[in-house]
């Protein structure tokens, strides 16, 4: 297969798995075919059922993407060089900044998780969800890692229960998908400034200062310009 080729066939992977988000988000996993995806990309069944046998099968990719892009997005803070408070800021805005550029992969996150909680599964669902659970965990584990760095180095005041602190934490960061939604005025700036105030309220329960607040979120911005 040629390079443009595989560029090509890439360019149509990505367009059905957004597709099927956009679909997924909209519709609920119940009442989303592969009818309804197909028609929304306005593409054939064949073309939906020749990278994905089932519905399931779709659902779980697109599940499995929205866990690829958190990963990405958290990825320069976690790697780079500086103090927990920095390496945390930068990867919170990353991360609030995908639930709000990916939000209908990140309802698709949340909704794989609701049909765990819910619904009757399958072992083929149950063994795919513990897949992600596994994931999940792992990238939680990342945020876990660096507030206990910061805790030490006593940048950071917890409670007692450092599992309360880090759910709690994350629930600030997922906050976005709850109640985010595009609109026509959205401007690079405003989505910018939903960040900041997210990140804002998550770093400020851990015990950061107004100022340290504002010096890491500077910090961050510049990463990501």
């Amino acid at each position: 297969m040629s390079q443009s080729t595989a560029e090509a066939r890439s360019e149509r992977y990505e367009e059905l798995l957004r597709a099927a988000a956009e679909c997924f988000q909209s519709r609920g996993f119940a009442a989303t075919s592969i009818d309804t995806v197909a028609r929304h990309l306005g593409a054939t069944k064949g073309r939906v059922y020749h990278y994905f046998p089932s519905k399931m099968d779709l659902f779980n990719a697109v599940r499995d993407r929205a866990m690829d892009l958190v990963f990405a997005a958290s990825d320069d803070g976690y790697h780079m060089q500086g103090t927990p408070a920095a390496r945390l800021s930068v990867m919170s805005a990353g991360h609030a900044r995908s639930m709000i550029d990916d939000l209908p992969y990140m309802h698709v996150l949340l909704d794989g998780l609701q049909m765990l909680r819910y619904s009757t599964t399958t072992q083929f669902q149950r063994e795919a969800m513990e897949a992600h659970l596994t994931r999940r965990d792992l990238y939680e584990q990342r945020f876990r890692e660096v507030v206990l760095q910061g805790v030490a180095d006593g940048q950071f005041h917890i409670g007692p229960q450092l599992s309360i602190t880090i759910q709690s934490f994350m629930s600030t960061l997922n906050g976005p998908v709850f109640w985010y939604r595009p609109r026509g005025e959205d401007t690079p700036e405003s989505r910018q400034a939903i960040v900041d105030d997210v990140v804002r309220f998550a770093m400020s329960g851990l015990g950061l200062n107004a100022d340290n607040i504002t010096q890491h979120s500077n910090q961050s911005q510049k990463v990501f310009a």
